[in-house]
């Protein structure tokens, strides 16, 4: 079943130039009107979600400029949850993929400090806006991160009243589900079934029905059996709809077993469905790479680039696509 999401307005690109132009007016007006679309219509939370992950970026100058629009407008909803948005990143960044046995301690001790300061402006922008949809799911995501349980019992109950047809809210709760954060499919199941009463207002809750199948494939992946994990993932898919996410772990396990057209299929779909996330588009990067096209690797590396700083993996593929794309026929 193929579920539809609304047209994405939102450019983080351009979103980015504005705040480097200190365009603080211009950005409120544009996030205003992000919210009261949401508040009108659900279905368009995903571009509101797009929007604040513009600031998601380990580059300290943009909390530098986030800064300077709280200051010059200090009762913005929109300036707080980019500092929040842009702390909460930052603690998940700086923490690592790793599971908790293999994550050093002082990168948990960095990541309570991003996510301390993240509460902080997250709080302040739901007391200006109280149903801000992205401010919960991100107190959500941070309390998993946390491994604070009670925190998270009270914020399933806050969000559910407050905000019940946000399906980024849902996302992150169903996250929080999984059983490598402590819960299990039950759960998942129930909250999958349960969020159905609000698919007709908001048809993204469709999607929800395929997040066991999704974290199975998922977990499978993380094990090396990617055969199984795509079969999963394909299952996620059939019940569920084009959910971005099930394209973008598919993807992977293609990819790792180096059905590189596959792969790229299934990122491209992915990045139809919910565009411009760096993690998705490193991966498409190392992918085109693979199957000889320098000119879309160049294109992929240098939008990631602006959100996380280049690493030797960057560097090395940049030099190779830089060389292969001058030796192409113009």
């Amino acid at each position: 079943m193929q579920i539809l999401t609304p047209s994405f307005t939102a450019d983080k690109m351009l979103i980015l130039a504005k705040l480097r132009n200190r365009d603080f007016t211009g950005l409120d007006a544009q996030f205003d009107q992000y919210q009261r679309s949401f508040d009108n219509n659900p279905e368009w939370e995903l571009n509101e979600e797009l929007a604040f992950d513009s600031f998601a970026t380990d580059d300290p100058s943009i909390g530098d400029q986030i800064e300077e629009w709280i200051i010059a407008r200090p009762n913005s909803f929109a300036a707080h949850l980019a500092m929040g948005s842009y702390f909460s990143w930052r603690g998940w960044h700086t923490r690592g993929p790793a599971p908790a046995s293999q994550t050093a301690p002082e990168h948990f001790d960095a990541m309570h400090t991003f996510f301390d300061k993240s509460v902080t402006d997250i709080k302040f922008a739901l007391r200006i806006r109280p149903n801000l949809s992205i401010g919960y799911a991100l107190l959500i995501g941070e309390a998993r991160g946390e491994h604070d349980e009670n925190r998270l019992k009270e914020l399933r109950a806050e969000t559910l009243r407050r905000v019940p047809a946000s399906f980024v809210v849902r996302e992150q709760l169903m996250e929080s589900f999984y059983a490598r954060w402590g819960g299990n499919h039950e759960l998942m199941t129930e909250l999958a079934e349960q969020s159905q009463a609000f698919a007709r207002e908001n048809p993204c809750m469709h999607w929800l029905l395929g997040f066991v199948d999704s974290d199975e494939g998922e977990t499978l992946g993380m094990h090396g059996e990617y055969d199984s994990s795509i079969s999963s993932l394909t299952r996620a898919i059939h019940k569920g709809g084009d959910y971005s996410g099930f394209y973008f772990n598919r993807g992977i396990g293609y990819a790792l077993k180096k059905s590189y057209q596959n792969a790229l299929v299934d990122f491209d779909h992915a990045n139809e469905i919910f565009p411009q996330d760096p993690e998705l588009l490193i991966r498409r990067a190392y992918v085109l790479a693979e199957l000889r096209r320098p000119s879309e690797t160049l294109a992929d590396l240098n939008f990631v680039k602006t959100f996380e700083k280049p690493d030797d993996e960057w560097n090395d593929l940049h030099d190779w696509a830089v060389k292969a794309a001058a030796k192409e026929p113009h």
